[in-house]
């Protein structure tokens, strides 16, 4: 039977996520809060920054209890070199409040009280769904966003793609039926590494021979010459 786009895209991100995937301690977990606390530091900041504090801090806030006994000012000067800190710290300190005061300390595992957690949006709503709930549920961000337009040529026509519903719609129905978790992070490592806004390297890409944007451009340049 011949496979769809959707299903040999899949096939070939997650064969070259076997030997190509990063290596980070909050994907060594499942645990919903280190996790948790990973996607709210990683918001509009690398991987690297978020290195320099994520063990730190776990030692200094093992638990979500921690966080709710803390001063929020305290919370913001551990974070300040993620940058937006006092925003992060906010969150962190009144999202703690609630998740010991209404969920009696337990991370949510539900979207729609995900969603009550402040600074928890869809995207970090289902990140803890995937990645510590083992749920089959689509990621969107500006990231993957760059991917699916460029394989796909999936593109919104909202201000702001990644809060329209057509286009996680539209990711959702490329995620594969299992391996939701590795898929994600594979379409993750791909933005970073290979697939990135500006110079993206085309020739390494593991799904460069089913992808739009290298057809459009590259093809037609080396035909040029």
């Amino acid at each position: 039977m011949r496979l769809t786009k959707a299903e040999r895209f899949s096939q070939l991100l997650l064969t070259w996520f076997e030997d190509n995937q990063r290596s980070f301690p909050w994907r060594q977990t499942r645990d919903p809060y280190k996790i948790l606390l990973a996607e709210i530091f990683l918001r509009k900041t690398n991987a690297a920054k978020v290195l320099t504090v994520y063990a730190d801090f776990l030692e200094r806030y093992p638990r979500i209890e921690a966080i709710a006994q803390a001063k929020e000012s305290d919370l913001a000067d551990f974070l300040r070199p993620l940058g937006l800190y006092q925003c992060r710290a906010k969150y962190l300190a009144n999202l703690a409040k609630i998740v010991i005061n209404k969920h009696q300390g337990e991370i949510p595992n539900s979207k729609l009280e995900l969603l009550g957690l402040p600074g928890v949006g869809d995207y970090i709503a289902n990140a803890l769904l995937c990645f510590a709930f083992d749920e089959s549920v689509p990621l969107l961000d500006t990231n993957i966003i760059r991917i699916a337009l460029r394989v796909f040529s999936l593109e919104s026509n909202k201000k702001r793609a990644r809060d329209d519903p057509i286009m996680w719609q539209a990711i959702g129905q490329i995620l594969p039926k299992t391996k939701a978790r590795a898929f994600n992070l594979a379409l993750l490592d791909l933005a970073a590494t290979i697939c990135r806004p500006k110079n993206p390297q085309c020739e390494d890409c593991p799904v460069f021979s089913i992808c739009d944007y290298y057809r459009a451009n590259k093809l037609s340049a080396q035909k040029q010459k």
